[in-house]
């Protein structure tokens, strides 16, 4: 018996993202990135942002200090920030995608680094957007 590959496919996509294999696209109304689609898994959100790299990094900064964050690490050169938000841990990436744009990449992890903080991830993420479209 011959099996549609459009039906294996579209069951593989759909068994992939209940498990957490594969990012999940989630559409954002509004959203002040490159596309109103950005990326979640289970404990990272992806997006890219028409702006510089030291504008996303002074963003990020500001809005970490604002949810009273312990920043242990800090380099606009390296685009990096590592923080702590009561016992999670957030790890912020920002590289530069192309010409006038920045990849911003928010992982954050519940207490020692072993669950995935989604919820945290995704509110630092909020944040940012808020943020950048005032």
């Amino acid at each position: 018996m011959k099996v549609n590959t459009l039906v294996l496919t579209a069951v593989f996509a759909l068994m992939s993202l209940m498990w957490g294999c594969i990012a999940a696209p989630v559409v954002v109304a509004g959203a002040a990135g490159g596309g109103a689609v950005y990326s979640v898994t289970a404990d990272t959100v992806t997006d890219t942002f028409t702006m510089s790299k030291e504008q996303a990094f002074e963003v990020m900064i500001g809005i970490l200090n604002s949810q009273d964050a312990k920043i242990t690490l800090s380099s606009i050169s390296d685009g990096k920030i590592n923080a702590q938000i009561e016992k999670s841990l957030v790890y912020v990436s920002i590289e530069q995608f192309n010409a006038d744009s920045i990849k911003l990449v928010i992982n954050a992890k519940k207490h020692i680094e072993f669950l995935p903080d989604k919820d945290t991830a995704v509110r630092i993420y909020r944040l940012f957007i808020k943020e950048t479209t005032k």
